[in-house]
């Protein structure tokens, strides 16, 4: 239990600019938890600490050895771990570790709980997109009871909230619900100030959003909207360092400038930068796209 819990929930509340209720929703405890952990006549869990730290945005990592036992924190590094395969669509290794990871402390938390719904619901190759689709909302209600499409943009969501969310605009996708997928992905993005998630899962989640968005608007010919986006996603991956999602951007980024005409130094420019970022990273699947599309245009000193 962390002492003096009381005054740290009632101040990162306040901060996040929360009501007892939607807090309580993020954290999966009730109303009356939150009430009496602020009233002092509840310790705060090392649990809840973990969740309430990571909507504050603040690391936690200093402080796992001293709350965590050495099975907890093994675990808790499993999950790390998990999200980070997750990001990189690594399904057959999170296959392998999920098990055991499941049958450990931590996987009994809420918050947990819904990450490893979440994560099952990815993984599982036999779901049609309409059945993922329907499971992804049963699991996000698991922390948003009253979910309202229409206001996407104006909500604060978690890490694992976000991640859901864009697994449904990704669904929408699968089912030919381009214009659904397309606004959500545009409100997920426009919330961003308000993501209750550390810069290390912001700096992760919405390069990817970002990318996800620019190529559906480039398969609508929305060249212009998806070159914006494609640059706005390169100024976060520049800002935070987090160069993943770096190979996939450059080469919208040429493909896109192309596309709209841009002189040709620029698309060249971003072409050189998405192919030798891509060997560097072993894309080797951006580099084949760049290299055939810039042959296409008469482009060929890569």
């Amino acid at each position: 239990m962390i002492r003096a819990g009381n005054k740290l929930m009632k101040q990162v509340r306040e901060i996040l600019g929360l009501s007892q209720e939607q807090m309580a929703e993020h954290l999966h405890v009730t109303q009356r938890t939150v009430s009496r952990v602020e009233l002092g006549e509840r310790d705060l869990g090392v649990w809840e600490y973990f969740a309430l730290m990571d909507m504050a945005g603040k690391p936690t990592e200093d402080s796992l050895p001293l709350l965590l036992d050495s099975s907890e924190l093994k675990d808790y590094n499993t999950y790390k771990d998990l999200k980070r395969l997750l990001r990189d669509r690594q399904y057959a290794e999170i296959r392998e570790i999920l098990p055991k990871f499941e049958k450990g402390k931590i996987s009994k938390q809420p918050h947990i709980i819904q990450f490893v719904e979440f994560v099952k619901i990815v993984i599982d190759e036999e779901l049609s997109s309409k059945e993922a689709l329907a499971k992804l909302y049963e699991v996000l209600g698991m922390s948003i009871k009253n979910f309202d499409e229409e206001r996407v943009s104006e909500c604060r969501f978690t890490h694992s909230e976000i991640y859901i969310l864009t697994s449904i605009a990704m669904k929408l996708e699968e089912m030919g619900k381009f214009s659904c997928a397309i606004g959500l992905y545009k409100d997920l993005i426009e919330s961003r100030g308000n993501a209750l998630a550390t810069d290390e899962d912001k700096s992760a989640m919405f390069p990817a959003l970002m990318y996800n968005l620019s190529r559906l608007l480039g398969k609508s010919e929305r060249y212009v909207e998806a070159l914006k986006y494609c640059n706005d996603a390169h100024g976060i991956i520049m800002k935070y360092k987090n160069y993943r999602m770096l190979p996939n951007i450059l080469y919208h980024m040429a493909y896109y400038s192309l596309a709209v005409g841009e002189e040709e130094e620029i698309y060249q420019t971003h072409f050189i930068r998405a192919y030798h970022v891509a060997h560097a990273m072993d894309n080797k699947e951006i580099m084949r796209l760049t290299k055939k599309v810039a042959e296409k245009f008469g482009y060929t000193d890569l």
